[in-house]
């Protein structure tokens, strides 16, 4: 089967899974709850211009055991606060817009529920999120570059709560400092590699683009173009152009090398990094806990090594937040409960219960972050990251990349291999801007 094909068949399964996941509407759906605020900005405080308080409000909160003890423990107190009842509803992260989808035109949605800041353009475009009303002073209090995640069209569809980057993990038995440079990191694995023995000097999913991409960024690379006034521009792609091409190269390097093997995956990478047999791995921090129950203090955390170029790695940063119901009968108060949670002291709090970074420049720089073993670097890596386009055509950028990333392990040209993910990702985004 040619490359061309591949290309061809997978993109066609994502855009009609794609498909079958927007919302049916139609004339006996109820239209979302009119905003009767909507002209006013809502600081955060409890004024006049405030509507009557409902007796309850809805939200929904990821599964996690621990995310959700916080939200619970959160919740508690604004209830406390204000004697607004709070319903906090388990509810898988990834099934959260889909569910929302048909739950609040029906009517049965709650006021407030999570998603990340990338898959807000989709949730947008389908009518599913409530642009925030919040004071410029508020604004201000979150980082800038959630701010600008979450941003559409001048709006703000979901209020940060957490940030996430990805940063270098590793053993410190093997590496007793951090390398500085991923030349450095090269060359130690290039003698401490063993393929035989499963033993690897550093390891990375380097077919995921979520991962791939900071290389090809780095090198001059882009997703899409992006005006700080008009947003992201999805005619203008440069996922081929020479810095592009650098990074990839750089990848293919470490396969025709044999320092990473062709079947890398996480899972593959996880294990072998549990058990000693890998200098360091590049991950998000959700691996912090598992790699810390097997490595003990063995295992250290730092910034990504730089490029070539003397730069870091531009990672993708990642936002977690609350999306506000264009259903909700109490905005005003959903608001305020959105606010309420992602303020100094309970982004703090969820921290400390949740081990999640606040997505608040006043606990980012605080000892709770600065003093930490692991969170420090993390919360480093992310002064370089850049977030992840939220623009709905960057669901059409995974699976052309992630082909041609395979297609690069296994020795194919690299601006072929680039070129044909580009326009593949050209046709997909023809094909569903045809179809709204």
């Amino acid at each position: 089967m040619t490359r061309k094909l591949s290309f061809i068949l997978l993109s066609t399964a994502v855009l009609l899974s794609t498909a079958a996941c927007g919302p049916t509407r139609n004339s006996e759906q109820p239209t979302p709850a009119p905003n009767t605020n909507a002209n006013k900005e809502t600081g955060g405080q409890q004024g006049d211009n405030m509507p009557p308080k409902p007796n309850q409000l809805k939200i929904w909160a990821p599964e996690n055991e621990m995310e959700l003890k916080s939200m619970r423990e959160i919740t508690a107190r604004f209830t406390d606060e204000t004697g607004i009842k709070v319903e906090v509803v388990p509810f898988n992260p990834r099934e959260q817009a889909k569910a929302f989808s048909l739950d609040g035109p029906a009517g049965n949605g709650p006021d407030l529920w999570g998603a990340t800041h990338n898959s807000m353009g989709r949730n947008v475009l389908q009518g599913l999120a409530e642009p925030y009303r919040i004071s410029e002073e508020r604004i201000v209090q979150y980082s800038p570059e959630a701010i600008q995640a979450v941003t559409i069209n001048g709006e703000i569809y979901n209020l940060p709560m957490v940030i996430e980057t990805t940063a270098l993990y590793y053993n410190k038995d093997l590496l007793p400092e951090p390398p500085q440079t991923w030349e450095e990191l090269e060359a130690f694995s290039e003698t401490f590699t063993d393929a035989s023995q499963d033993r690897f000097g550093f390891l990375i999913d380097a077919t995921n683009f979520y991962y791939a991409n900071m290389f090809m960024q780095g090198n001059g690379g882009y997703i899409f173009g992006y005006d700080e006034k008009t947003g992201y521009d999805a005619n203008d792609i440069g996922l081929n152009n020479e810095g592009a091409v650098n990074g990839a190269n750089l990848i293919k390097s470490w396969f025709e090398k044999k320092l990473i093997p062709t079947s890398i995956n996480g899972d593959i990478m996880n294990g072998l990094f549990k058990e000693g047999k890998v200098g360091a791995v590049v991950n998000v921090p959700s691996g912090i806990k598992n790699y810390e129950s097997s490595l003990g203090d063995k295992l250290g955390v730092a910034p990504l090594p730089k490029l070539a170029n003397g730069q870091r790695p531009p990672s993708f940063l990642g936002i977690k937040g609350l999306v506000l119901s264009p259903f909700s009968k109490h905005k005003e108060w959903a608001t305020e409960l959105a606010l309420f949670i992602t303020n100094d002291d309970n982004a703090a709090s969820h921290f400390e219960i949740a081990a999640e970074i606040p997505a608040r420049p006043g606990i980012l720089n605080s000892d709770l972050i600065t003093g930490h073993p692991y969170f420090s670097a993390i919360a480093e890596q992310a002064k370089y990251a850049t977030p992840t386009p939220n623009n709905p055509e960057i669901s059409q950028t995974w699976e052309p990349m992630k082909n041609a990333l395979i297609f690069l392990s296994q020795g194919h040209d690299t601006k072929e291999v680039l070129d044909e993910a580009v326009a593949q990702i050209q046709e997909q985004i023809a094909i569903n801007n045809a179809n709204q």
